[in-house]
């Protein structure tokens, strides 16, 4: 049976489903609970979006080579994957979930397996001739783990890396410890010689990640909620927008509305896991953004004979052997090796380890969480009350700055993660043999950052600095502050809001980080053409703006002689800007130490003298026709994430070039830039906003509801999200008292 704009029934495991489509294409669902909901969603989700379901589950699992393509870069991906064990572990977590979780994952997996089982495969899985097993509770638990390592912590993992890489390499400890004030303070000179001791340093991330397009890599996102005594209607407003890649088709998210008996579900789902992600109910309202919690540390580990040290002895290393299947190949093994903190990076092609120190990864939520984050989610429907959502949300194990808005005028705030105890910053490596650097366990949920009806009337994230008042160090680098200084800024200035304010606000396009750097630099600009046009620049990164152009160049010129000729050296900064996402992630770094008052990063010339020699390099005889718009800049392909750009554009698999518009500081973030060999994105991936006075949200969606090239819903959303404008969703049945 296809789902079709009219309403149809179906029976599942003795639940009867009503499925149907939104003329824009979203599947609707009617069931008596939501566990018949779960059973409708799986198969809907089953239906549009298989391929990206088993993608997903196939890197997780590290069996590419075996399914899909025999290639170098699906091999290092199964290698990388398997060392980790995610899909090992999600299966150990599976035996032990509980509570609604495993309810609603059970009835999931019928609803998966139900359209299996009476469908044909897609014509991407029948090309490579994959058959695709039974879903299960651990192919979702694997989903939530995927989702919360690949572009979260990985991002903490990244930056942690690069510091170890750039010690190796000779950069001064002390300037990095400058940029990183003052979480590298603990790094002394005996850790320091011990990371220039390391045998076997892996790369921030295996180079060849194509495939990782198809999981769900979240990155940065805005959200903001207005008690009633601000708005227009009197009721709580609250907006959700999360960044993610974009450069991919279908979109991350797959919206859904759902009905029971007494109440609905409106908002984002995750193809590979139940329930709403991001939306709404009746009562309530969430949405989460990025917390960057840091939730991974390195450890320097002495081994020796196959052991590592702990105190002044020895514990014999925990190996396991893993066996990559390939497509008309022989099989490669490989060794995996872990301590008790975690896994040690080292050449698992080599059965043999040779003596010496070693790097181990520890991540808080390798070995547990993701059951815990899978019962939390499905709580979120049944709750009516903010106060009680908070308690819900803090279980689940991604770092998520959660905010939450209520039918009885509540709004709220509640971190989450699992932030492990440490005695230091997790910023910087400790050795594991001493007894005092090693996690003491994991802070207790209610030590994380929460607030309710705050008495300004307005809570607003966009990763920032959320440590709790008082509180344990959560986050250690976040994000700047821009956008969500921006938000709030907007949000003062509007004292009854409306849908229309907040639509207006979710496009807004204002930099705060040009307006602080133009202050520096208007005195400076050199009077030629390039240098009044930039002059004259209104800050905003609209797509046929050439002042954003100019601002990006002097920037980039700015950062790169300061901090590559300066610091690291020109070609390392040059590889470090193209190929990882610290510059995107970490770019207020750079921003506090070029408009700070320290002067020891501009040598002898000086502050004023080395930007305005930039200045002038950059911005003189400078004629218009050679300043692009902006938009022409942020040109992007939106790639099938199965063939990912290998098939001829006219196919129609892929979808572009479109332009975006916004940078890394502005509310609508257009970041643009290659990580780990391959382009990717930070832009708002879905937009939403409600108003809980009414049973009925705001959306557009980066893509379509159907994963399928030649469904009518592949690209529905595309034209609308990226002109900023909005559909509604809205429920079937009367639910007034």
């Amino acid at each position: 049976m296809r789902i079709t704009s009219r309403r149809r029934d179906i029976e599942i495991a003795g639940s009867g489903i009503g499925v149907a489509r939104t003329k824009d294409g979203v599947v609707k669902l009617w069931a008596e609970d939501d566990i018949g909901l779960a059973r409708g969603l799986g198969f809907a989700h089953a239906q549009d979006r298989l391929v990206q379901m088993m993608l997903v589950r196939l890197v997780g699992q590290g069996r590419l080579c075996e399914c899909l393509v025999n290639d170098n870069d699906a091999l290092e991906i199964d290698i990388f994957m398997r060392e980790m064990g995610l899909s090992r572990y999600a299966k150990l977590e599976a035996v032990n979930a509980f509570g609604e979780g495993r309810s609603l994952g059970d009835a999931y997996a019928e609803g998966v397996n139900h359209w299996l089982g009476t469908n044909r495969r897609p014509i991407e899985l029948m090309m490579v001739r994959y058959q695709p097993d039974w879903w299960t509770v651990a192919d979702t638990i694997l989903t939530v783990k995927l989702m919360s390592y690949v572009g979260l912590a990985q991002s903490q993992q990244d930056i942690e890396k690069f510091l170890v890489q750039a010690v190796r390499a000779g950069v001064p400890v002390e300037r990095l410890a400058k940029l990183t004030a003052p979480h590298l303070d603990g790094l002394d000179e005996a850790t320091v010689k011990l990371i220039t001791k390391l045998r076997y340093v892996q790369p921030l991330l295996p180079e060849a990640l194509r495939f990782l397009g198809a999981a769900p890599t979240l990155m940065a996102s805005n959200n903001w909620a207005v008690a009633g005594s601000r708005t227009a209607s009197g009721n709580p407003l609250q907006c959700n927008d999360p960044h993610l890649e974009c450069n991919r088709l279908p979109a991350v998210w797959y919206e859904a509305v759902m009905h029971t008996d007494d109440d609905y579900r409106i908002g984002a789902t995750m193809p590979g896991v139940p329930g709403l992600v991001m939306g709404r109910t009746r009562n309530l309202s969430f949405g989460f953004t990025y917390g960057f919690m840091d939730m991974i540390d390195y450890f320097i580990e002495q081994c020796h004979g196959g052991s590592y040290r702990r105190g002044d002895s020895f514990v014999p290393l925990k190996t396991r052997t893993e066996t990559i299947a390939r497509k008309g190949s022989s099989p490669i093994e490989i060794t995996v090796r872990e301590t008790d903190l975690g896994i040690l990076e080292s050449n698992s092609r080599e059965s043999n380890l040779e003596d010496g120190f070693y790097l181990s990864r520890a991540w808080s939520a390798h070995r547990a969480g993701g059951a815990a984050s899978l019962h939390a989610l499905a709580l979120l429907p049944s709750i009516t009350t903010v106060s009680e959502a908070q308690q819900a949300v803090r279980e689940v194990v991604i770092s998520c700055n959660w905010l939450l808005a209520d039918r009885h005028g509540n709004i709220g705030y509640q971190q989450s993660g699992l932030l492990p105890d440490r005695s230091h910053s997790g910023l910087h490596p400790v050795p594991a043999w001493e007894e005092q650097w090693r996690w003491k366990g994991i802070v207790a949920r209610d030590q994380l950052h929460s607030l309710l009806n705050p008495p300004e009337g307005f809570l607003a994230t966009a990763n920032n600095d959320l440590n709790p008042p008082n509180g344990p160090l959560v986050i250690n680098l976040p994000m700047g502050s821009y956008r969500v200084d921006r938000i709030r800024a907007l949000l003062s200035e509007c004292e009854e809001c409306t849908l229309e304010d907040m639509q207006r606000i979710q496009n807004d396009l204002y930099s705060l980080q040009a307006k602080r750097f133009m202050s520096v630099l208007q005195p400076l600009l050199p009077e030629t053409f390039a240098g009044r046009l930039l002059a004259g620049w209104d800050c905003c990164y609209d797509r046929e703006s050439r002042g954003a152009t100019l601002f990006e160049t002097v920037y980039h010129a700015i950062l790169r002689e300061v901090f590559g000729k300066g610091l690291l050296g020109a070609e390392v900064w040059d590889s470090t800007v193209s190929s990882t996402a610290i510059v995107a992630d970490y770019y207020h770094l750079f921003d506090d130490a070029l408009l700070g008052d320290d002067p020891s990063w501009f040598g002898e010339e000086g502050q004023s003298e080395l930007f305005k020699r930039v200045l002038e390099e950059v911005l003189t005889e400078v004629k218009l026709e050679a300043i692009s718009p902006w938009g022409r800049h942020q040109q992007i392909m939106m790639k099938n994430v199965f063939f990912d750009g290998r098939l001829p554009r006219w196919v129609g698999f892929d979808h572009g070039p479109v332009e975006l518009p916004g940078n890394r500081a502005t509310v609508v973030q257009g970041g643009l830039f290659n990580s780990h060999n391959r382009q990717t994105t930070f832009t708002p991936s879905w937009r939403f906003i409600t108003d809980l006075g009414e049973d009925r949200a705001l959306t557009a969606l980066a893509g379509g509801p159907s994963g399928r090239r030649f469904s009518r819903w592949y690209k529905t959303d595309i034209k609308r999200w990226l002109s900023g404008t909005y559909k509604t969703l809205s429920v079937d049945v009367d639910l007034s008292e």
